[in-house]
């Protein structure tokens, strides 16, 4: 969600670099989006964050289509400076499009994060990770992989384009993951490789770094972005699904706001345009002396 000699060769060659909350390299701030994760450890707490889609019946007639309604909530911990946890927890309610419905709790999710590198001068950040899926701890009504788990390690990246001479392209920032999904039972749940990256327009970091235009509060914290989140299985004739999701965050001093359109990004990810919502909360900030300060 990255063989492991990329991951070593990162540990070994930047152990050195300073973790920042909030995902700050030099000027710049990568702040946490919506479909995929970003390259940061710090102590945050997303709750809530609401989706909702219409999911198309199977090509096979095995199963009808339904409306959607994800509503959960993650939290992340920092350990150390550069070693931080997270734990996933969503509940699901699908509306069957012929009647009924269903409902119950996703898989537990637990992530382990390393803030590996971070490059100030040119706006680079690097982390190294594992994200286990608990198979089994959810409802088999509502989870889409059998009810098996897995296991993903994952590549996280994040560069700001500040080092740009052009100082109307400097706001922009790209962040990226990479992880492939190793399944408890591939002939139920297929290993697969999990993509997705984003690009971003800061124009927090406009007005502070490029050039102050006076915009109405509202408007200056804002970053439009889109997000592009893609599952490519290696199963033979497994097909790649995914979605493409354009939208805004506001931030401000000790929350973040996103909302997102999700659309389809491929023919076989059969469902209609649907959308996400967060409301992100920054725990050093608002418990500096407990919740959001590291353990160790």
């Amino acid at each position: 969600m990255n063989r492991f000699s990329v991951c070593a060769a990162a540990l070994v060659a930047v152990a050195s670099g300073a973790a920042q909350a909030h995902g700050i390299a030099g000027d710049r701030v990568f702040p946490p989006t919506l479909t995929i994760d970003d390259p940061a450890v710090g102590d945050e707490l997303s709750l809530p964050t609401f989706s909702t889609l219409h999911n198309g019946a199977a090509a096979d007639g095995s199963a009808p289509g339904n409306r959607e309604f994800d509503l959960g909530g993650e939290w992340d911990k920092t350990i150390t400076e550069h070693l931080g946890v997270s734990i996933n927890l969503d509940y699901t309610r699908l509306l069957q499009d012929g009647g009924g419905s269903v409902a119950g709790w996703q898989d537990v999710v637990l992530g382990l994060k390393y803030q590996a590198y971070v490059n100030p001068e040119h706006e680079f950040m690097a982390s190294v990770g594992v994200v286990r899926d608990l198979g089994g701890t959810g409802a088999a009504g509502v989870v889409t992989n059998g009810g098996v788990g897995s296991t993903t390690p994952t590549v996280y990246v994040g560069k700001g384009l500040g080092d740009l001479p052009i100082g109307a392209l400097r706001p922009l920032a790209v962040t990226g993951v990479a992880g492939y999904q190793v399944s408890d039972q591939s002939n139920v749940s297929s290993n697969q490789w999990n993509v997705g990256w984003s690009l971003q327009y800061s124009i927090p970091y406009l007005q502070q770094h490029v050039k102050d235009l006076g915009l109405p509060a509202v408007i200056a914290g804002l970053t439009p972005l889109v997000e592009v989140n893609l599952a490519i299985p290696t199963a033979a004739g497994a097909q790649t699904t995914g979605t493409i999701a354009p939208g805004l965050l506001y931030d401000a001093d000790t929350w973040q706001l996103g909302i997102e359109a999700l659309i389809p990004a491929t023919h076989a990810t059969h469902t209609g345009i649907g959308m996400i919502a967060q409301l992100h909360f920054f725990l050093d900030d608002l418990f500096p002396a407990s919740l959001g300060k590291p353990l160790f």
